[in-house]
């Protein structure tokens, strides 16, 4: 059974719904999550795709990321997102809502991302989206854009743009 997605307009108004698939071959505009969780020395959990991802597989991103499903609020995607990826449950801070557009394997991928905030310093489960998760700072994560930029998801590297200041000087001055 294929996802149900709520399709948006370009002032993120739902306009319907459709399919997973058909937001891709339609270039749909849809709505999406990510959750930068810190540790307690302000470290930013990240997580390598799974080689079997339609989008971006074997690029790093950041471990809770995932569609809105239809009906959803963004702040319901992000915590079941949470429980589903890393198994946790936390408290979350919303930071801010771009949009986001990329072209990958022919298809224009469209869609508005809310970002939050998340601050956790236990362990966490390993989801079969991912083959890998680290824990590193902002100014690694920096370097290694510098250096490939092909290593991140480009949803990443926009994402990561929009809010690195924000986090520069930690939780507690967000």
């Amino acid at each position: 059974m294929s996802e149900i997605l709520d399709i948006v307009d370009e002032n993120d108004k739902i306009i319907g719904r459709n399919t997973k698939e058909n937001k891709f071959k339609n270039n749909l505009i849809t709505r999406n999550v990510v959750v930068f969780v810190l540790d307690n020395k302000n470290r930013i959990l990240i997580g390598k795709r799974s080689y079997i991802k339609k989008s971006f597989p074997n690029r790093y991103d950041l471990a809770v990321c995932g569609n809105v499903k239809a009906g959803e609020t963004y702040e319901e995607a992000a915590k079941r997102e949470l429980k589903e990826e890393l198994g946790i449950e936390v408290d979350l801070k919303f930071l801010k809502k771009i949009y986001n557009e990329f072209k990958e394997k022919g298809n224009l991928i469209k869609y508005f991302t809310s970002i939050f905030l998340g601050l956790f310093s236990g362990e966490v489960k390993l989801s079969k989206e991912f083959t890998e998760l680290r824990r590193i700072t902002m100014e690694e994560i920096q370097d290694l854009i510098d250096k490939n930029q092909n290593l991140f998801t480009p949803g990443f590297i926009r994402d990561f743009k929009e809010v690195k200041n924000m986090l520069k000087g930690g939780p507690g001055q967000i």
